[in-house]
């Protein structure tokens, strides 16, 4: 049988970090996408806070 390492799924500090950016960046566009979908479904009622307050 040949030989097999315990560290054969061992990944470094930059390979963790660079899954790690980009699970982030797709979390953050996901949110990004749905805090504007809110924003328009609400954005009448977002315009009279709006105004309420400046006015």
């Amino acid at each position: 049988m040949g030989y097999q390492s315990r560290k054969r799924n061992y990944k470094s500090r930059r390979e963790r970090n660079a899954i790690a950016g980009k699970r982030f960046r797709t979390v953050l566009i996901f949110a990004g996408i749905a805090l504007f979908i809110i924003i328009l479904k609400n954005r009448v009622a977002i315009w009279d806070w709006f105004r309420l307050l400046f006015y």
